[in-house]
């Protein structure tokens, strides 16, 4: 009885024993199957993982050679760049030197221009040194050279030689330019200009005059009526000088010596009277000795101040020359208002007096000069 008890109790135990084996298969089951779908999933995951891997490296592929591709563009753009810069580069180069090469001509051109259009002013009054025949009247001397009569072309003209002149490239071009304006003046109370020659000393021609102003007046004098025609005259003529355009002629050297005269009327006593040197004065660099030009007795205060030259500075002169007529002798500074207060005439008087104030600014024009003369004389 009692084995069968024990028998009973080791069959509850074994058949106990086995109900746990059989629970702890079915865990350990469990736990397989649960590792074994965590394992399906890590190795979905690392399946997931290597296609993005790879995807991404196809894309990283991807980009690379699309930087490549960027890269080969932007080299070949840069080669291109580079070729068009080069291109540009010679077409610039080419450029200025045909921009040089068409200054050059220009300049060239220019220069020939200029060489023909002095050829052309020159050729109308340039003459040939053999043309002129001098004589051995002499007219006049000065600190320029001398005048004499001479024959040019048949004709008795006045030769006006510079001396002692320095002959340079600046100097010849100085006095063409002067000459060049004296062959375009043309006024019946100036001087008539001939001609000029350039070889050795220059040399002016001018038409003859038998007489001079100094020359009348230190012979005896002229008439009163005479006086007003010839200050007429000169007053004209300087007032031709002054309004010449583009700019004004200074004569700068009025004086008695300059006024030449011919006899008019038949014998009447009147004459016509032109003014020589007109712009001689412009050379006193050239033949000059002195620091001011013209005569110092007929010289504006401001003539030693080249910054105040002025037409007026010729009306001063030309004050000076009335009086000079009027008491036929050559007035002195220091005599001058006595001289002045000497005149008879109130009108002439004042003229005078205008014409001398020592502001220049304050003198009258020719203009007004001769509007002046007129009504005295008309």
């Amino acid at each position: 009885m009692h084995d069968r008890r024990e028998i009973d109790r080791l069959t509850r135990v074994l058949q106990e024993r086995e109900r746990e084996l059989e629970e702890e298969r079915r865990e350990k089951e469990q736990v397989r199957n649960r590792l074994q779908q965590q394992l399906q999933g890590r190795e979905r995951q690392l399946q997931q993982a290597q296609q993005q891997g790879q995807k991404k490296e196809r894309e990283i592929q991807q980009a690379r050679e699309q930087v490549q591709d960027l890269q080969r563009q932007l080299q070949s753009r840069e080669r291109e760049s580079q070729e068009r810069e080069q291109q540009l580069q010679r077409q610039v180069e080419g450029g200025q030197q045909r921009e040089q090469d068409l200054q050059r001509q220009l300049q060239q051109a220019q220069e020939q221009l200029r060489e023909r259009d002095r050829q052309e002013r020159e050729s109308s009054w340039v003459v040939s040194r053999n043309d002129i025949r001098m004589t051995e009247r002499i007219l006049g001397r000065g600190g320029w050279g001398e005048v004499r009569v001479a024959r040019f072309h048949g004709l008795e003209v006045a030769a006006k030689v510079l001396h002692e002149t320095i002959i340079s490239e600046y100097n010849v071009s100085l006095f063409s330019r002067e000459m060049n304006i004296a062959s375009k003046i043309r006024h019946p109370n100036l001087l008539q200009f001939i001609g000029a020659t350039t070889e050795g000393n220059p040399m002016i021609l001018t038409e003859l005059m038998p007489t001079s102003l100094r020359k009348e007046l230190e012979s005896g004098g002229v008439a009163y009526p005479a006086i007003l025609s010839i200050s007429l005259d000169v007053a004209c003529a300087l007032n031709y000088l002054h309004l010449f355009k583009p700019h004004p002629i200074l004569h700068r050297d009025v004086s008695s010596a300059n006024v030449l005269l011919q006899p008019m009327g038949g014998g009447l006593g009147g004459w016509r009277a032109k003014v020589s040197d007109y712009g001689s004065a412009n050379l006193q660099p050239l033949i000059g000795r002195t620091t001011n030009p013209g005569n110092p007795v007929y010289s504006a205060p401001e003539a030693g101040n080249p910054r105040e030259h002025s037409p007026s500075m010729d009306v001063f002169s030309y004050g000076v020359l009335l009086l000079e007529m009027i008491t036929r002798r050559i007035p002195l500074p220091e005599e001058r208002v006595g001289l002045i207060d000497g005149i008879r005439r109130a009108s002439f008087r004042s003229l005078v007096e205008r014409c001398l104030i020592v502001e220049y600014r304050h003198r009258p024009t020719m203009n007004d000069i001769i509007t002046e003369l007129n009504d005295t004389v008309y």
